[in-house]
């Protein structure tokens, strides 16, 4: 029954689905195309398209912005707060309702993020609309509904129609609720509607992959792409990630999938050699502090809807477990000689392209 989505316990895992095509997911581009693409997106995850904390006066839930690491195990340790209000189990809830409609319908799950990112958007604003969604359960439903109809009809080739979708709440709102709310959506955003996803970001790093990544097996790219595609998946459910750069959480997740590759397969060298480019020509790190928070959150989260565990059997680029700890480590690269040699990481992580914190032979 749609009206007991937010009030029930258990909601199952998301499940990977594999590409079917790889050509259908990455981009025919150059490095230049992509660079300039990378630079917009950036721009844009830092301005227009930022969403703020807003669930901060409705729960008490820890955040993963936190200075100390350590947090990390109290993210779902919620404090009580007012009845009805909206809070971060009900925003994964209704993440997951709409992954079950869109792959049941058979679009892209894409369309997921983008319709989080605009019900995130949405929330942060200070429009009355928006604070009655954050104050009612059932007017957020309706929120996550019409955004995930907006993303669908701008983005899809097929359309959700709404009275479809009014069927599909079983009475809880008609057409008129969900156009109204729709109406009031797109005003509060501004009509912008074009904002990077976590995908894009991946899909544009995946350019600078070198030729050799694929020398020992050709389907590095391949598996490369689909677990950070699942790991960007899964991150939409997840309230706190949603408060981090999307450019850092697909970093992140393309950390994450190089670890979990063999190096006999995906050599150090190239592997290095493909963070080092994108550190190059987009003047992100790798190895920021914000980078290594998301990829622990995305190991859990990993292994939470996929029932096991993301192997990190490589080494060379570990997760560090501490704000100490991540100070002091120095991930390993290849030397000229072939054997390993220390990496520097920065203290600043926000430094960017002019201080360059990794360097491989």
């Amino acid at each position: 029954n749609f009206s007991t989505i937010i009030t029930t316990n258990k909601m199952t895992g998301l499940k990977m689905i594999p590409s079917i095509s790889k050509e259908d997911y990455t981009p025919s581009l150059s490095i230049e195309e992509s660079v300039d693409t990378i630079a917009v997106m950036l721009d844009q995850q830092s301005t227009t398209y930022k969403c703020c904390d807003y669930l901060a006066n409705n729960d008490s839930t820890y955040s993963m912005s936190t200075p100390s690491l350590t947090r990390r195990n109290q993210f779902h340790q919620h404090k009580p707060h007012q009845s009805g209000c909206v809070d971060r189990l009900c925003r994964e809830k209704m993440t997951q309702w709409c992954y079950q409609v869109t792959d049941f319908c058979k679009f892209r799950r894409e369309a997921v993020a983008i319709s989080i990112s605009f019900l995130d958007r949405f929330l942060s604003s200070s429009s009355p609309r928006a604070q009655k969604a954050l104050q009612s359960r059932k007017e957020y439903q309706l929120a996550s509904m019409t955004t995930l109809y907006i993303a669908i009809k701008m983005f899809e080739p097929m359309v959700l129609d709404a009275s479809l979708l009014a069927t599909i709440s079983q009475g809880c709102y008609d057409e008129k609720d969900i156009n109204d709310m729709e109406k009031d959506i797109l005003h509060d955003l501004g009509w912008r509607m074009n904002g990077p996803i976590v995908q894009d970001f991946i899909r544009h790093f995946l350019v600078f992959l070198p030729l050799s990544a694929c020398t020992h097996d050709d389907e590095v790219d391949t598996v490369l792409l689909d677990i950070a595609k699942y790991q960007a998946e899964i991150a939409v459910c997840d309230y706190d990630l949603s408060l981090m750069n999307q450019s850092d959480i697909a970093l992140a997740a393309l950390l994450n999938s190089i670890e979990g590759i063999d190096e006999a397969v995906f050599s150090g060298r190239s592997r290095f050699e493909f963070l080092l480019s994108i550190s190059d020509e987009t003047g992100l790190n790798p190895f920021s502090y914000d980078v290594n928070v998301a990829r622990a959150r995305l190991l859990e989260l990993f292994k939470k809807n996929s029932g096991y565990e993301l192997p990190q059997i490589a080494n060379l680029t570990p997760v560090v477990r501490s704000r100490k700890e991540f100070v002091i480590q120095k991930p390993k690269r290849l030397n000229s000689t072939g054997s390993t040699s220390p990496v520097s990481v920065t203290k600043h992580p926000n430094e960017r392209k002019h201080s360059q914190t990794a360097k491989c032979a």
